[in-house]
């Protein structure tokens, strides 16, 4: 019965702004160039993934600022369920920029210590989209999976430093 109904009604191609959700598609095709990058990348030039996540920070910032002087104030995209406002602009604008800090003040630790590099700046790219993911969300679900991309990076960078013991210890609490 339903299938019947569902055959005769015309689909419809789903209206996407893209605009409104370029920073999050900047934040996941940095996320899978850092990946590609420090794979394919000798250890001497490992350095290159931190000044690359720092200008897909950088990067995703513009669209931000650009949905900021937009003349749309509000754009909603999913029936509601994901909201591009004044509110979320400020929260995602406020986030990337924390981010960048954080890669500034972290690069030279990282880079002198015995670290992998490409795993830090992979997860902390993931913990800034879920948190940029999060200042747009609407609904249970979608603030469900933006909670989980911000918390479990979080987790993994608490246990990042796998030989000491106090760093296993705060990854398994």
């Amino acid at each position: 019965m339903l299938y019947s109904i569902l055959a005769q009604m015309p689909w419809k191609s789903p209206s996407v702004d893209y605009h409104a959700i370029a920073p999050e598609i900047i934040l996941a095709g940095g996320i899978c160039l850092i990946i590609l990058v420090d794979l394919f990348t000798s250890e001497t030039k490992k350095w290159i993934t931190a000044s690359l996540t720092g200008f897909v920070m950088l990067g995703a910032l513009v669209p931000v600022l650009t949905l900021a002087v937009s003349d749309i104030n509000v754009r909603s995209l999913f029936d509601g369920r994901y909201v591009v406002d004044e509110f979320a602009l400020t929260l995602k604008a406020l986030f990337l920029i924390a981010g960048y800090v954080v890669v500034l003040l972290s690069q030279n630790h990282v880079e002198e210590g015995d670290y992998y590099q490409g795993e830090y700046y992979t997860l902390l790219l993931t913990s800034v989209a879920g948190m940029v993911m999060m200042a747009s969300s609407r609904d249970l679900v979608s603030i469900f999976v933006s909670l989980e991309m911000l918390s479990i990076p979080g987790y993994m960078l608490a246990a990042w430093r796998k030989r000491d013991r106090k760093s296993n210890e705060a990854g398994i609490k």
